[in-house]
């Protein structure tokens, strides 16, 4: 299974709890820890009414831009994201429903999401204990997109996840901008605004969420996922690494193949394991990168197992290692 490193970025799944105030609630002070910065950071990405154009670079690849609107009213979420480079794609999410649309396949894909995914949310699984993983501290002010900043600094406490390098817009809390760094101190990816409008009423932003315009010729797919145990049917998977834990178990129609998928996290660094079935010639095992995204494959049996995170090496070596298939005897 090929995925680029923004496919990855797109549907990773973040879970959100839901608010009912429009804004962010006040801000911490200037001697609040930097835990409550993360925290209403993750809050201001769901709360808040925004639209902007952001930047998404990754070590050794090509930036790509993309514009996101925003709208949290009356308990409810409205998304548009558009894909400003190569082949244009448009997603509209409302809630956990969402519909992406390609011009060029004039193709709208129907699919629910137990949360949302992507730049600028950050938390991967907000009930984990973050400051477990990772040492967490504010750093200086400095500005994004004109405006004023916190910036946060995580580093991990066992070298088997990257660190991070947070910008928090003072005033509301919204993300702004992040690096990930790996282990030589590198910044693998960055994800920045380049613009951004933040606040106002709802009936601002309305013109910017429309739906993309599709005629009859276009046809409508759903992405066919279905909630699986990998266990009944002998695959082993045990969390390798303290701090991850499994947050999602799925199968989903890929061609005439079912792939499944089996996501892990610690709160920011996600881990996908994706177990298929072996089509033609033998499939290149070991690692390989693009930017923060590592790649291990191996083959047991008859199906490929992928591993596949924004996380170091040796973390998602330990991960693919730790699967195993025992057949089950049915009695």
């Amino acid at each position: 299974m090929r995925l680029s490193s923004r496919q990855v970025w797109v549907g990773w799944v973040l879970w959100l709890t839901t608010a009912s105030a429009g804004f962010a609630a006040p801000g911490p002070g200037p001697a609040a820890g930097a835990m409550a910065w993360l925290q209403r950071a993750q809050q201001a990405a769901q709360r808040l009414n925004y639209s902007g154009t952001f930047v998404y670079m990754h070590l050794g690849g090509q930036p790509q831009t993309s514009r996101i609107t925003h709208v949290f009213e009356n308990g409810n979420e409205r998304e548009r994201l558009d894909i400003l480079d190569g082949a244009p794609l448009v997603i509209l999410r409302a809630n956990e429903e969402v519909r992406s649309y390609s011009p060029d396949t004039k193709t709208v894909l129907i699919e629910r999401r137990s949360g949302r995914g992507g730049f600028p949310a950050m938390l991967t699984d907000p009930g984990a204990a973050i400051e477990e993983q990772y040492e967490v501290r504010k750093g200086d002010l400095a500005r994004v997109a004109g405006l004023d900043c916190q910036v946060l600094v995580l580093e991990s406490r066992d070298h088997m996840r990257y660190g991070h390098r947070l910008w928090i817009e003072l005033q509301t809390g919204l993300l702004l901008k992040a690096q990930m760094i790996n282990e030589r101190g590198d910044v693998v990816e960055q994800i920045a605004f380049s613009q951004v409008e933040i606040g106002g009423p709802s009936e601002k932003y309305a013109g910017r969420l429309a739906r993309p315009k599709s005629g009859k010729e276009w046809r409508t797919a759903t992405s066919g996922v279905t909630p699986t145990r990998f266990a009944d049917t002998g695959w082993l998977i045990e969390n390798p690494l303290p701090g991850f834990r499994k947050v999602l178990e799925l199968k989903r129609g890929v061609g005439a193949a079912q792939v499944g998928q089996i996501v892990f996290s610690d709160g920011l660094a996600s881990v996908s394991v994706f177990i298929e079935p072996l089509r033609g010639s033998a499939a290149s095992e070991g690692v390989s990168s693009q930017g923060a995204v590592n790649v291990f494959r191996r083959r047991i049996g008859d199906h490929l197992v992928t591993v596949l995170g924004e996380a170091p090496p040796a973390c998602i070596s330990r991960f693919a290692q730790a699967i195993d298939f025992k057949p089950v005897v049915r009695q």
